[in-house]
């Protein structure tokens, strides 16, 4: 079955796909969005139960976006994220077609022809909003025998777990926030570290985001920012329990036994390297380096401000923390992989790919929205996809206009 010309076709209908699909309509553009399930559905399927946003409310960017009656410096729980995107996608009466997934993208007569569970689209433009975190990345490790092994987009809550300790894989926002859930629920939890950075929730009076957002540090273009910044992944971060900073020393006094990075396993053993001093080190001065920049920022701006302070969860350890480097699989029943997820783009052909499956843009006719890093820091975030959704319609006007 084949569907008339459409002038763009945006696909994926999360918040990004729909920012597009906002600032398309605003332009006059004919377009469809195709949505392999329903509105919000990967925040749905793909979280947990205690899930909340990291960022205030106020940081939710989205043209045209209801916030009225939400607390604008809260962090929204999971079921009233993935309301807001629906309510969202009915006031801006975006043009979803649920249901239907892209299996495979073409070049054809100077346009596109995407090829779909209910028949072939053509169009002139093409908006690639699926989602660059959406493929979980699982590493190449062999799970011993006997030990339950799942990815943290199938976690939920830690009843949903086998009796017995966790060993969490990876210490980003997802891998220190379950982590931290765990060991509140009384498991025994061990958690393998990486180099990831660290965010103080609030510093000298404000939410951290605040900072950021003023400082006009969530604008940093994507190549002014260090490789070392954009490649450490999220900061351990929560906006749980009324938002507070996550540190590996705190978890530790927590009773949590913070490894080194999983190298691997052998003869029944989980073995890690003897790294954690300096996965710590690399979080304490992500935050030093956070710190820093806001109190430069301030000293440029009129008025008082409160003094510079801590957070008395990021205060040292009395002791160095025991780090194994080996853990016999006995004494984990679980592994829970939190080591981040990759972009799902294998319907898109390999000469539209970088070397690391994220989509490149062609002249005016192919975009891409909400993948991490973009153009700048916030790309995949919230607050800043809007951004490039923005350029993106822009471009696409000028494209049909040409």
């Amino acid at each position: 079955m084949a569907f008339p010309n459409v002038d763009a076709v945006v696909v994926g209908a999360g918040p990004a796909g729909l920012a597009t699909s906002q600032y398309l309509s605003a332009r006059g553009i004919e377009h469809v969005v195709l949505e392999r399930d329903v509105v919000g559905s990967t925040w749905r399927a793909e979280r947990w139960d205690s899930f909340t946003l990291v960022s205030p409310t106020w940081g939710i960017r989205l043209p045209e976006v209801d916030l009225s009656g939400l607390d604008p410096d809260g962090f929204l729980p999971l079921e009233a994220v993935v309301e807001l995107f629906e309510s969202y996608a009915r006031s801006i009466n975006a043009p979803v077609r649920a249901g239907v997934e892209v299996t495979k993208l073409r070049r054809e007569d100077g346009g596109y022809v995407l090829s779909t569970s209910e028949g072939d689209w053509h169009t002139r433009a093409v908006v690639v909003a699926s989602g660059g975190l959406r493929r979980p990345h699982i590493p190449d490790v062999e799970v011993p025998a006997g030990v339950t092994a799942l990815h943290a987009i199938d976690y939920r809550r830690p009843d949903q777990l086998p009796p017995g300790a966790v060993l969490v894989v990876g210490s980003g926002q997802s891998g220190s926030q379950i982590a931290e859930e765990l060991r509140a629920a009384g498991r025994t939890v061990y958690l393998s570290t990486s180099p990831v950075g660290r965010a103080p929730r609030r510093y000298r009076g404000k939410d951290f985001f605040y900072w950021m957002s003023r400082s006009g540090n969530l604008d940093q273009k994507t190549d002014q920012t260090p490789e070392m910044i954009r490649r450490s992944g999220q900061a351990m971060l929560s906006g749980g329990h009324g938002g507070h900073t996550i540190a590996l020393q705190q978890l530790a006094r927590d009773g949590v036994n913070l490894l080194g990075h999983l190298n691997g396993t052998a003869g029944g053993r989980f073995l890690f390297a003897d790294d954690l001093a300096q996965n710590m080190k690399f979080a304490d001065d992500f935050a030093a380096r956070i710190r820093g920049q806001i109190d430069k920022y301030l000293e440029s701006q009129p008025g008082e401000f409160p003094p510079p302070d801590t957070d008395p969860v990021e205060r040292p350890l009395d002791v160095a923390p025991d780090a194994p480097t080996e853990l016999d699989a006995s004494a984990v029943a679980t592994v829970l992989w939190c080591t981040g997820m990759r972009p799902d783009t294998g319907w898109l052909p390999d000469d539209m790919l970088d070397a690391s499956g994220v989509p490149q843009p062609e002249d005016g006719s192919l975009h891409v929205v909400g993948f991490p890093w973009l153009t700048h820091r916030a790309s995949g975030v919230l607050y800043g996809m809007a951004t490039d959704a923005a350029g993106a319609a822009d471009r696409i006007k000028a494209h049909l206009s040409a």
